[in-house]
């Protein structure tokens, strides 16, 4: 299959490789061309946005916000102004789904699928979990190429509802964070030094990333700044989707996620 991706950062990256591993056909675009050097020699390269669609059946986009999203795919040389009738997009980032709804309207006007394919990596999954928003024939079009990277690929229903649960998971393993801050505080005021305790959590039988980010946080090493900007966001969504379906924000995973992102900052 001719697939265009757009976005290797951590996570691109990883996906790119995974399907060039597959077999398939790749071509890439970035806004950092030396982001693409260490897939010299097995893509194609393209010019814009729209150029990666041309040669492609398929596009995945895995850049970091909704305003990168809007304008690769809806932008002068976007995706869309290159991509043949019955072709697909495939939206790795995670963004609000009342933007990738808009998306799809947009490109359901020029014929062209679109589907929410939120991308998360799971402590023990040999590949990525992708979690899938969309039409069932579309996201059958896209199958082959999700399975290269992801398993298990999840169908959750309608365009949106991959990024839904996406939030839900991050939203989860932030307030995670929180409640194992807390834990760690206990420790420390029963007697233990919070940085051995930290480094145990990670590894026993509650381990998991919230665990292995707290030990990072205790210990000389630094937290990327990635982690909180990444909690901050997904948060926020979150958030934001809570309060459009008059979920009261008292509710103790929402508060506990805001307090996780305060642990991460």
């Amino acid at each position: 299959m001719n697939i265009g991706f757009i976005g290797v950062g951590n996570m691109g990256s990883r996906i790119v490789t995974l399907m060039l591993d597959a077999g398939h056909h790749l071509t890439l675009w970035a806004r950092r061309p030396e982001s693409l050097e260490p897939f010299a020699g097995r893509v194609d390269v393209a010019t814009s946005p729209a150029r990666v669609a041309e040669a492609s059946e398929m596009v995945g986009i895995c850049v970091w916000d909704e305003g990168g999203v809007e304008e690769v795919v809806l932008g002068d040389g976007g995706v869309l102004a290159g991509m043949r009738s019955g072709g697909v997009v495939a939206i790795h980032s995670t963004i609000s789904p009342g933007a990738c709804r808009r998306l799809h309207a947009a490109a359901a006007d020029r014929g062209i699928g679109l589907v929410d394919a939120a991308v998360s990596v799971g402590a023990h999954l040999p590949k990525v979990l992708v979690m899938v928003g969309g039409e069932a024939e579309v996201v059958d079009q896209c199958r082959e190429a999700f399975e290269s990277f992801g398993e298990p690929v999840a169908h959750l229903g309608p365009v949106g509802s991959g990024l839904i649960a996406k939030l839900v998971n991050n939203t989860l393993l932030t307030a995670t964070v929180a409640l194992g801050d807390d834990a760690i505080a206990l420790g420390r005021d029963l007697g233990l030094d919070e940085t051995a305790l930290a480094e145990i959590l990670a590894v026993g039988s509650c381990g998991g990333t919230w665990s292995g980010l707290l030990a990072r946080r205790r210990s000389a090493e630094v937290l990327p700044k990635f982690a909180y900007e990444w909690a901050a966001k997904d948060v926020g969504l979150t958030l934001g989707l809570a309060a459009e379906a008059a979920i009261d924000r008292k509710r103790e995973i929402l508060r506990l996620a805001a307090q996780g992102v305060d642990v991460l900052g």
